[in-house]
């Protein structure tokens, strides 16, 4: 494993204003590196750079948290929106489906939007970058790539879309017949269980980060009939998205 390194900021005590040019440069340039890993997917790179980026925002010098007068969460509010952006920009330019980084951004700004702390807004910030960064949503650029695999490549950059099995089976140029039975040899459920199974792990973050209603939740998912959501959410966790989210918040 890569021994954090700890980036070199030049000291700005010496301005008279608290900044100089060398400081920003390379705040700027330390901002490029975390994107960079980003775009790359390369854990170790951002690993490397994540925490001091992480730490510029409650950086004294940069004075960003105090851009809201008495209002630090709204401050940091801004500045997570506004990587947010950045995130996702940087995901697509590695290989990120448009569509994909839409949801992405829409969840995470609604979620930002939400929080109600710095410490949720620290989680939130963490979870963005690990998901913008994470190489398996990428689209494959191997044209080997089992049946199967394709089908869970195409779910988890789709997942929320109301596509029917057919459709998703023109999308793969195969047979629906052979599509389900090859998916449902190889990972034991149905691709339609497993797709929701998907939609339910990203409603789960939803509950958490945000105040959004259990039918507004299903509908970003991808659930169009909500009471469905709450039965098959019940059935993989064993509560309700309600009870879940009072579970949560004890």
């Amino acid at each position: 494993m890569r021994e954090h390194h700890q980036t070199d900021i030049p000291n700005s005590n010496n301005s008279r204003n608290g900044l100089t040019p060398e400081y920003i440069d390379a705040v700027h340039k330390l901002r490029e590196k975390l994107l960079y890993g980003i775009q790359l997917g390369d854990r170790d790179l951002i690993a490397e750079y994540e925490m001091d980026a992480l730490h510029k925002f409650e950086d004294n010098q940069l004075n960003i948290l105090n851009r809201v007068p008495n209002n630090k969460v709204r401050s940091y509010k801004n500045i997570l929106l506004s990587h947010n952006t950045l995130y996702s920009y940087a995901a697509e330019r590695g290989g990120l489906s448009p569509l994909q980084s839409h949801f992405l951004s829409e969840k995470y700004a609604i979620m930002i939007e939400h929080s109600e702390t710095i410490s949720e807004l620290d989680q939130i910030h963490s979870n963005m970058v690990r998901e913008y960064s994470d190489p398996t949503i990428r689209k494959s650029k191997g044209d080997n790539l089992t049946i199967v695999k394709q089908a869970e490549n195409y779910i988890e950059m789709n997942f929320a879309e109301d596509i029917s099995m057919e459709g998703m089976a023109r999308k793969l140029h195969v047979h629906p017949s052979h599509l389900m039975r090859a998916f449902k040899k190889e990972k034991g459920i149905t691709i339609s269980n497993y797709r929701n199974l998907r939609r339910i792990k990203e409603a789960k973050e939803l509950i958490l980060f945000s105040n959004l209603s259990m039918t507004e939740i299903a509908i970003m998912v991808g659930f169009s009939n909500s009471q469905y959501f709450s039965r098959f959410f019940k059935e993989v966790e064993g509560v309700t998205p309600i009870e879940f989210k009072k579970k949560l918040k004890k």
